[in-house]
């Protein structure tokens, strides 16, 4: 992942913490490096380009995570109310009436809801 691909708030994956995998959430960019919010909270690591991942979206993570909710009559619809994930059509995310181009990363999503709204998206991990 390149560090330009990355907004402030974004949360990428990381195993630079010894024993685990961890998210953590971006609070200063570099040109090859961010800056991360440590899991413990006690320092704020410098993560490098190959030091960092997308974080893969998945139904559990925009239901539980990111306030999206089950269409009640189009189940393979998930929605927050203003953007759109088609699961019955390969995965496709809509905005009004318009297809978005591929979204496979919850950073990317992030972006791109800040684009459209102007705010970010809400995303409790």
């Amino acid at each position: 992942m390149e560090a330009n691909e990355l907004r402030i708030g974004n949360y990428v994956a990381s195993d630079h913490f010894k024993d685990r995998d961890v998210i953590v959430k971006v609070r200063l960019i570099g040109q090859d490096q961010a800056i991360v919010e440590h899991p413990n909270g006690l320092s704020e690591p410098m993560l490098y380009r190959g030091e960092m991942r997308g974080v893969v979206l998945t139904e559990e993570l925009l239901l539980n995570n990111c306030g999206f909710e089950r269409h009640p009559d189009l189940t393979w619809l998930l929605t927050n109310g203003m953007i759109t994930l088609n699961t019955g059509n390969h995965n496709t995310w809509q905005y009004s009436k318009s297809v978005l181009k591929e979204i496979k990363y919850l950073h990317q999503l992030q972006n791109v809801f800040f684009a459209l709204h102007q705010r970010e998206l809400e995303v409790n991990l």
